[in-house]
């Protein structure tokens, strides 16, 4: 007997304190991405038949349920959707390798451009996606000029500094209204 109220008093302490915690499911969906990148659509499906019969699907959904989503739930922050991704572009010689990283509310964009192998220069931003400011930095061969954008009066002031903004001076960039 008292094991049985021992596991009914578990699960109604679970199923308060996870009351409403769906979450992103970050490791669910990376396990999904994993099979996904498979090409060979029979190598693909073999995969999905294999993840179902060892059970990676549903240890993973489990994991991601009682632990990351309730991290998430309480924190506000999962620790499986933090990361960075890595990426390239490329057109008429011109190629830009941007790194886009994720830390709590902050995500972090930074952008190197080239042409054929030289370096030609770096714009970084950081912006914060629950004030919605936003800091850039652009990095011309040792001139740095920062530009901020912040909520205003209804709008978004741009503001910068250092060489593009001339002799070193803060001004307005530009007003969003």
């Amino acid at each position: 007997m008292k094991r049985v109220t021992a596991a009914v008093l578990a699960m109604v302490i679970a199923m308060a304190s996870l009351q409403g915690c769906y979450g992103k499911m970050a490791l669910t969906k990376k396990v999904y991405r994993v099979n996904g990148e498979v090409h060979d659509k029979f190598l693909r499906s073999l995969v999905t038949w294999v993840f179902i019969i060892v059970p990676v699907y549903g240890i993973a959904a489990l994991v991601d349920f009682v632990l990351f989503n309730t991290i998430e739930f309480w924190s506000g922050n999962n620790p499986v959707a933090q990361g960075e991704k890595n990426f390239q572009y490329a057109e008429n010689g011109e190629r830009f390798q941007v790194n886009a990283r994720k830390n709590g509310d902050t995500v972090t964009y930074t952008f190197n451009h080239y042409r054929g192998d030289t370096h030609l220069d770096t714009l970084s931003i950081d912006w914060n996606v629950k004030s919605g400011n936003s800091v850039a930095s652009f990095n011309d061969h040792g001139n740095v000029t920062q530009y901020q954008a912040q909520r205003s009066k209804g709008g978004v002031e741009v503001t910068s500094t250092g060489v593009g903004a001339m002799n070193n001076t803060s001004r307005t960039a530009a007003l969003y209204n």
